[in-house]
């Protein structure tokens, strides 16, 4: 596998549990950023999404937990961990817990497993599976263990794994490419590609094994911001529209072929609540029809 580098560039459920030396200022791996966010607003909401809400403290919580169930099967620092999830709550759940287990995770899609596309698992050398009883089958004879359910231990664990992974170690592997910490956290701090605040409602709609799906997750967490992750499958342009305005969302992401549809169904310009518009890929005429909403194409992302 090759690995991604970047040049620079011009609590609802509980407190959280996390070590008492947390990420400073400079570089850490993105768990540990997520985990500051925790420890200083621990009952803020986190993640939104069909199948419940999450604050940043139940977030981090229940990530420990599954953390430590990942330790317990096996998985070390620098392993790569599968995951196979619908868009959901438990998805962040199992991406985060990946992290705080000290591996790095590569996304299988559930549509193309379903399908029996499971090559992405081979050449990934994961030799864990975290995913949900619906695809849990798709998985039987491959050699790899299953956990088919990311729902909270009976007893919590009072702090994450000990890991020595650093900001320069892998969290995801996309097309057999190994993208590190450092490369999320660079990315996430950078505005030109999805600017995100303390404050912000964001709505990332694309799957989670598109190209940029991971910095639309992992951004808003970092920053303390609110996600909001549609349901599973296609929305129509009227269902995104209605999502967006129903939770006052603030940045939403869109890949750049629902742009047309989002234009001929005539409910662009009613999202004039939007503070940024996001398209991963080209966004022509979206401008005129939202001229107070900041623009931003990622055709280079």
């Amino acid at each position: 596998m090759s690995t991604l580098t970047l040049a620079p560039v011009s609590a609802g459920e509980g407190g959280p549990r996390v070590p008492a030396s947390l990420p400073g200022p400079g570089p850490a791996p993105v768990h540990r950023t997520v985990a500051r966010q925790a420890a200083v607003h621990p009952s803020r909401t986190a993640v939104r999404a069909h199948d419940g809400v999450l604050t940043y403290g139940g977030l981090d919580q229940r990530a420990d937990d599954l953390a430590h169930r990942l330790r317990a099967h096996g998985v070390r620092d620098r392993d790569v961990v599968a995951v196979c999830l619908e868009s959901s709550a438990r998805l962040l759940v199992a991406l985060l817990g990946v992290l705080k287990a000290g591996a790095g995770y590569v996304l299988l899609d559930p549509r193309h497993v379903r399908g029996g596309g499971a090559a992405p698992l081979h050449d990934s050398g994961a030799g864990v599976v975290v995913t949900q009883e619906l695809f849990a089958g798709a998985f039987e004879g491959a050699g790899v263990t299953v956990l088919p359910d990311v729902t909270p231990a009976s007893s919590h664990a009072a702090l994450p794994p000990a890991s020595d992974v650093t900001h320069a170690d892998t969290a995801y592997v996309l097309r057999g490419v190994n993208v590190p910490h450092a490369v999320v956290d660079r990315l996430a701090a950078d505005g030109r590609f999805l600017p995100v605040t303390a404050g912000d409602v964001v709505v990332p709609y694309a799957p989670a094994v598109a190209d940029g799906a991971a910095l639309a997750l992992w951004a808003p967490l970092m920053a303390g911001a609110r996600l909001v992750l549609p349901p599973p499958g296609e929305l129509t342009p009227y269902e995104l529209a209605s999502l967006v305005r129903e939770e006052r969302a603030s940045v939403l992401r869109v890949a750049s072929r629902h742009v047309p549809d989002l234009i001929d169904s005539g409910v662009l310009p009613g999202l004039r609540g939007l503070r940024c518009l996001v398209v991963a890929g080209e966004a022509a005429h979206v401008a005129g029809l939202l001229p107070t909403t900041r623009v931003i194409e990622t055709s280079r992302l």
